[in-house]
């Protein structure tokens, strides 16, 4: 399985963190599942249907040609064969609202059809076509939408704090606005809580400190990451992952975009 990231254009930077493509080339493995933990960064993700076989959600649906991906509060589960080929966009939290003019709470945990918030027809101008020509594409496509912009200033200085905003940052911000506004201008242009975004962040954080630490190690990891105990930290992984850190550093994914993971069946 091949995974690859690529840079979006210079006057997307702030809105785009990547383009991403995922490829696999293995019709031996008959299913592969899909396990998408909270995710504080939304997704476009395109697949190729002409050559291969679609994702298929939790319902028993096939998912769209070309689809959002809003913020993700929740797990979820979907799958697909092991011979596959995606390719996407992952946005800074505040993106879907940068791009499309909408409140970015409306596609927290959904996946609609981009035609269904947008009537764009991206689909059509992404299928037959190399990755590296793709990148152009959503370069361009991203571009023409830059004129509907509108992104709070408030919420970006928070957002560009290192490793998430803490309460103490909100209350004593100098920005001139009370806290019951801030958390309703978060949440607009975010799509969660600022105490929901905090807690996503820290749950990413685990992810990745997980990767380098031996399931011994789990009760330092849990004060580290600012969890009053173990317990707590595990209830909170559990929530937003459906699975314990146990399972999770257990079960070894064969593949990994953002926080969704790849598993054989």
């Amino acid at each position: 399985m091949q995974y690859r990231q690529y840079a979006p254009a210079d006057p997307l930077r702030n809105l785009v963190r990547y383009y991403w493509s995922f490829d696999g080339r293995q019709p031996s493995i008959p299913q592969l599942s899909i396990q998408s933990f909270a995710d504080r960064y939304p997704r476009l993700v395109f697949q190729d249907i002409d050559c291969f076989g679609p994702i298929i959600n939790e319902a028993g649906k096939e998912m769209p040609l070309c689809y959002l991906k809003g913020v993700r509060t929740q797990p979820g589960e979907a799958f697909m064969q092991g011979a596959f080929s995606h390719f996407g966009a992952s946005f800074y939290p505040h993106g879907l609202t940068a791009f499309f003019g909408m409140s970015a709470d409306e596609l927290t945990n959904q996946m609609p059809d981009i035609n269904v918030v947008d009537k764009c027809h991206l689909a059509e101008r992404l299928r037959n076509k190399t990755h590296p020509e793709r990148v152009a594409v959503l370069d361009n496509f991203f571009i023409g939408k830059m004129t509907k912009v509108s992104l709070d200033f408030t919420v970006q200085s928070l957002l560009h704090k290192k490793e998430g905003v803490s309460d103490t940052d909100m209350l004593t911000s100098p920005f001139k606005i009370s806290e019951r506004q801030l958390q309703r201008r978060f949440k607009k242009q975010v799509g969660v809580s600022l105490k929901r975004y905090q807690r996503i962040s820290r749950f990413e954080l685990a992810l990745k400190r997980l990767a380098t630490v031996d399931y011994s190690e789990l009760t330092p990891l849990a004060f580290e990451l600012g969890y009053t105990d173990q317990s707590h930290f595990i209830k909170e992984f559990q929530e937003f992952a459906g699975m314990s850190p146990y399972n999770f550093v257990r079960n070894k994914s064969v593949g990994a975009e953002s926080s969704s993971f790849l598993y054989t069946d």
